[in-house]
């Protein structure tokens, strides 16, 4: 009788937790009933804690935040984690043992009430579903064919992924139950209220094809260009000749570094475009982030100095800053994220195709492959891109040619390790890290048994401080020997490294500590021995520790595994939409989930489960519930870091104040945290003021965050330039945070009595001095500044009387 009762009282015991997991949540009370401790446990992700960890002013120190590396918890495993089977092949057999047990969790209950089913037909509806797929609904061909099971397949990393066995079983309950003939049969036991909302939501999601949500693209017949190889493979160098001699074109890259550097090559005539002849006798360029060839050294088409004659005008579109060098520029250099697919270009070159099947930002890879308006198209990548491009375009009448490299110059594992000897480091060597505690640890080891000095590059540092480390790294007189980086290193840098060293092969990801793929080995160690580099070809790549090396070894012989799917990410239009179909008082979580649990998605597409689905939905709920829908997506999408309570708190300050007074003036907003007093103590040490031993390692994380933070005030102020409005005195701020933050760097590990003040470093080189003209925003008339302040008048009103509304209710 217990046994037969216990999916019931989970139900009940359910209703009253408010718990994405039951099992947390019982756990929990139970904790309370034990210790008699009868205090309100904090909000979830549907019901939000009334503050964010940090939020009171009193509560930080100046220099005091731990380290976010050291204070990450691991997420909890879902409830149907642990499921065992032998290969992907087997995931209709799972779906069969593990719908009864699916069908009966509280959360899964929950998440269709939240999509609008109604909860007096819950119960049924899924005993119903249980029942048929146990029966052996899918072992019917035709029944697999109208249900697209192709789309449920696990991947060998998804084998025992109770979260992805979660989305594939609400898909299938959603293409089920909105079948028409299936329908006639619940009809005697579900209500037609629920069957209706059931068809209208799924209806409304669904992204079969998604090719066809660019019709520009598609009144096209595209020439497709993959360029394929390794690292220093040369395999980007055609595709940006090509580019050079277009009449109109876009060069659309992972990193705002590339960017930058294809729009400064462009505009001093650095690239030679494809069809001219190269002037004999000048200097090729090595300081390329480039992965390029050169095919002579007196002829080289990427050269070191420009040429009127090459020159292209070129404007810059990243995330955080348009340069626009003329309004007519007939060449941009972008970010993936800010590729236009409305304007229809001669070429196109979008760079790390194999991005797109990153969870995170693999959608816009995938947009820019079936959205851009190019009559040719060049995809540079990976050889594990090609078939799921191939499969992307069967949708599309486009043409695709393939041209495949080989690397330059050979890589070899070096027989021995270091055996953990921080002595046997040389020059030229780069130690890889993947937390930044790590990697200031072994920057001291390696000063400290070699007398060498290391430049760092990691993630948190800002790009132009990563690009002047390199910098150093690379100048043979700056006396920085050694590169101490995390995977940041993989991609955008230019670094002269003679051997690759891993101080581990494995990295947490945020969740849990996992062992690096092979793709993310050979993307690091291939940056060892770029061509033209050193005076004799090849780089070398070994571990710290020996129980490593095997693995390193094997990794390096092993082609990387194949790439399943390619991200997609719904469209305004279609969140609009879908927002229609949801109940009224859906949470901002709910609209999220509806893409990767409800929508029809053909492989080899996939839409993903944002990353901090939980943080971003809980901070939306919190500080931006009454803002427009787009408002809402933008700032849940915003780059910001969710696991950083300063980064929360600076961006809850943004939402209020632009919910209250409109225009948001970065400095008011940047009164909460540590952050300006920070740089004022850095910029006074700077100026030859006292400093303790530990004053640039506690500045440095404070400087990161301030450069995140106005990172931020950036991003938001070219997606609404009227609220943010004061980008050019975040541009200042951002210039001397940089400066602070180089000298940090530089005198980390340097005794106190030894360190100079700002006018005796090298310094990071001003935006003027790249030697190209440009503004950061387009010219405007008189009568547009008057249009904009009538419009937030009547903005300012509109809010007062929905304030007044909300009151009143």
């Amino acid at each position: 009788m217990s046994i037969v009762m216990l999916p019931r009282c989970r139900l009940l015991l359910s209703r009253c937790i408010k718990s994405e997991s039951w099992l947390e949540a019982s756990q929990v009370h139970f904790r309370r009933f034990r210790s008699n401790d009868s205090r309100q446990r904090p909000g979830n992700s549907y019901y939000p804690p009334q503050t964010f960890p940090g939020n009171q002013r009193g509560g930080f120190r100046h220099g005091g935040r731990s380290n976010p590396q050291h204070v990450m918890k691991q997420k909890k495993g879902h409830i149907l984690d642990g499921f065992s089977v032998r290969d992907a092949s087997d995931t209709l057999l799972i779906m069969e043992k593990q719908v009864h047990k699916w069908a009966n969790l509280p959360h899964v209950h929950r998440r269709l009430e939240s999509f609008g089913v109604p909860r007096t037909d819950v119960q049924y509806i899924l005993s119903i579903f249980a029942r048929e797929v146990s029966s052996g609904l899918l072992h019917n061909p035709i029944e697999q064919k109208k249900y697209h099971v192709e789309r449920f397949i696990l991947t060998s990393k998804e084998l025992n992924q109770g979260l992805r066995l979660d989305q594939i079983l609400t898909q299938l309950f959603y293409s089920w139950a909105s079948d028409p003939k299936q329908q006639e049969v619940l009809l005697k036991s579900v209500s037609r209220n629920a069957l209706e909302q059931i068809s209208y939501l799924y209806s409304t999601a669904d992204i079969s094809y998604p090719a066809d949500m660019y019709p520009k693209a598609r009144s096209m017949r595209r020439k497709v260009i993959m360029h394929v190889g390794p690292t220093n493979s040369g395999k980007t160098h055609m595709a940006l000749r090509a580019l050079a001699a277009a009449k109109t074109g876009v060069y659309s890259g992972p990193l705002r570094l590339l960017a930058h550097e294809i729009w400064d090559r462009l505009n001093k005539g650095q690239i030679v475009p494809l069809g001219m002849d190269p002037d004999a006798d000048s200097e090729p360029d090595t300081s390329t982030n480039m992965d390029i060839i050169e095919e002579s050294v007196s002829r080289p088409t990427v050269r070191k100095e420009g040429k009127a004659k090459y020159a292209r005008e070129c404007n810059l579109r990243t995330g955080e800053e348009f340069r626009i060098v003329s309004e007519y520029a007939s060449l941009v250099s972008c970010t993936v994220e800010m590729t236009s697919l409305s304007l229809p270009v001669e070429v196109a070159v979008v760079d790390e195709i194999q991005m797109l099947a990153d969870p995170d930002r693999g959608s816009a890879w995938t947009a820019a492959v079936l959205g851009l308006p190019a009559e040719e198209l060049h995809l540079c990548g990976e050889e594990v891109a090609v078939p799921i491009v191939q499969a992307l375009l069967n949708d599309t009448d486009d043409e695709l040619f393939i041209n495949r490299y080989e690397r330059l110059t050979p890589l070899t594992v070096q027989d021995e390790s270091l055996e953990g000897d921080f002595s046997r480091v040389q020059k030229g060597d780069c130690l890889v890290a993947f937390s930044r505690s790590g990697i200031f640890a072994l920057k001291r080891k390696v000063e400290e048994n070699t007398g060498l000095r290391c430049a760092v590059a990691y993630g948190r540092l800002p790009p132009e401080i990563r690009a002047e480390q390199a910098a150093l790294f690379n100048n043979p007189h700056s006396g920085y020997d050694v590169m101490i980086g995390s995977d940041a290193i993989g991609m955008g840098l230019n670094l002269k490294i003679k051997r690759i060293i891993f101080e581990t092969l494995h990295k947490f990801d945020g969740t849990v500590e996992r062992a690096l793929s092979v793709s993310q080995i050979k993307q690091i160690a291939g940056r060892a021995g770029r061509y033209g580099l050193h005076g004799e070809p090849g780089g070398f790549v070994t571990t710290l520790h020996a129980h490593d090396l095997p693995m390193l070894r094997s990794a390096i012989l092993r082609q990387p595994d194949p790439i399943m799917f390619a991200g997609v990410s719904p469209t305004l239009a279609w969140a609009e939409s879908v927002l229609q179909a949801l109940p009224v008082d859906a949470s901002h979580r709910t609209l999220l989930e509806v893409a990767p649990y409800v929508s029809n998605v053909r492989p080899p597409c996939r839409a993903f489960v944002p990353s901090k689905v939980e943080e971003r939905s809980r901070f939306i709920e919190t500080h931006a519930k009454h803002m427009k829908l787009y408002d809402r997506l933008l700032i849940g999408g915003s780059p910001m870091n969710w696991r950083d309570p300063l980064a929360v708190e600076f961006t809850a300050r943004l939402c209020q104040i632009y919910n209250e007074k409109i225009r948001v003036p970065i400095l008011h907003a940047l009164r909460v945290g540590p952050y300006i007093e920070a740089l004022e103590n850095v910029e006074g040490m700077m100026s030859g003021g006292k400093s303790s031993a530990s004053a640039p390692s506690q500045g440095l994380v404070d400087l990161e965050g301030l450069h995140k933070s106005l990172v931020l005030y950036l991003w938001l102020s070219y997606r609404l330039p009227v609220a943010f409005y004061q980008s050019e005195e975040a541009y200042a701020l951002k210039e001397r945070t940089e400066k602070a933050l180089d000298w940090c760097l530089r005198n980390v590990s340097t005794r106190v009595a030894d360190r100079r003040s700002a006018s005796f470093e090298l310094r990071i080189p001003s935006e003027a001095e790249d030697d190209v003209e440009y503004r950061r925003i387009p010219a405007t008339r008189p009568q547009d500044e008057s249009t904009r302040e009538l419009g937030v008048k009547y903005a300012k009103l509109l809010n007062s009387e929905r304030r007044s509304a909300r009151g009143q209710r």
